[in-house]
């Protein structure tokens, strides 16, 4: 009675390896940041680890496989780590996509693993004593009095992406961002009931089930920002950028006039040429971080155009500064952030600025001016 169902849920787990694999290979650099494609990589290994694991220990529940006592108990170690693991990699690719999560920020990365790693610890020690689980004589696992910590330790990541996904809904502006903020608030909500009921009904876990559909609803989310989002940057891209102003500038007039900007990097080629060429995707991603905070205080829009070029527009009705403050803002907020990073260079900020008023002239006209005016201010440095 019991190999029919373990032999439906083996062919099942093949099937979430063969779909988890295809995502491994279909996710791109280009699908998103640098770092959140190296953390969902990881993801995708570490929920394939967990469906081996989670296998084996299956058989054995359902007595196919035979094997040492303390053995299965490593088996169930593994197993807990693994979900554990992939708790942690789901935190972190959302820390991540909302820009929380920095490389240089050591301590920011330590407490991110501390949950995980204080649970590591009491299950290696329930090894031997129990505490956390156990082995039964008739070679069932057996809930240890500080099981409990597990199950705290994944609330703990649950809930800080539960809040910032909600946090980043309100703050957001775009609709496609909301939209993506959303989906991490419904993931995470069915993920959480998906272990309770886990928790409830243990026999057979359902849990790779849960997870898959995690890193498939990620990977769906990657997909759809990627269509408007830089992957370097996290900014709107080109292809947005045209969009956007394209509408807009159809409507300008004298009385509600559009403020564009060009803005680069001075002297970039320097500082991939000294520092290399990571330090200079650093260095852009320096400068969109500075304009995406200027946005949210002057309510404009920010593109990355190409290479280190990024374009600025806010509405004339928005406005009541002078046309070089913005700009003063930007390269102050980026001088802190050199500073705040350690880096060994500092970013000037080279920009040319028109004022589009006349709803006749295209996108490339208006981009064209401003971009002549950004060569003139460099050469004239």
């Amino acid at each position: 009675m019991a190999t029919l169902p373990v032999s439906v849920y083996f062919i099942f787990n093949v099937f979430l390896f063969v779909m988890a694999l295809y995502l491994f290979v279909k996710a791109t650099p280009d699908l998103m940041r640098k770092r959140a494609y190296s953390i969902f990589k990881i993801f995708i290994v570490a929920f394939e680890f967990y469906l081996i694991v989670n296998t084996i220990w299956t058989m054995q529940e359902f007595d196919v496989i035979q094997m040492p006592r303390f053995l299965f108990k490593v088996v169930c170690y593994l197993s807990l780590s693994a979900v554990l693991f992939n708790c942690v990699c789901f935190y972190k690719l959302v820390m991540v996509y909302f820009g929380y999560s920095d490389k240089q920020n050591k301590m920011y990365e330590f407490f991110g693993f501390l949950p995980f790693l204080i649970s590591e610890v009491f299950m290696t020690i329930s090894l031997w004593n129990g505490m956390v689980f156990d082995i039964s004589e008739d070679m069932r696992i057996v809930h240890g009095d500080l099981y409990i910590v597990l199950m705290v330790a994944a609330f703990i990541y649950f809930v800080i992406i539960f809040v910032s996904s909600l946090v980043e809904m309100v703050r957001r502006k775009s609709p496609q961002a909301r939209k993506n903020c959303l989906t991490i608030f419904l993931v995470v909500t069915f993920l959480v009931g998906w272990v309770i009921v886990d928790n409830v009904y243990d026999s057979v876990t359902i849990l790779p089930i849960a997870i898959f559909s995690v890193i498939l609803a990620l990977f769906t989310t990657f997909q759809q920002s990627s269509i408007n989002t830089d992957s370097l940057t996290q900014m709107n891209n080109r292809r947005k950028a045209m969009e956007y102003l394209s509408s807009q500038l159809a409507n300008v007039s004298e009385d509600a006039p559009m403020h564009l900007y060009m803005c680069d990097v001075n002297f970039f080629k320097k500082i991939n040429d000294t520092y290399g060429h990571l330090e200079g995707d650093d260095a852009l991603i320096i400068l969109a971080n500075a304009i995406k905070q200027q946005m949210n205080k002057f309510h404009g829009f920010a593109a990355r155009y190409g290479g280190d070029e990024f374009i600025i527009a806010i509405k004339g009705q928005d406005t009541n500064y002078d046309e070089k403050e913005i700009m003063i803002c930007v390269e102050n907020a980026v001088k802190d952030l050199c500073k705040t990073l350690n880096k060994p260079y500092c970013i000037s900020v080279a920009y040319g600025y028109v004022k589009c008023t006349d709803p006749a002239k295209s996108f490339d006209e208006y981009i064209v001016e401003a971009d002549d005016l950004l060569y003139e201010s460099k050469n004239n440095r």
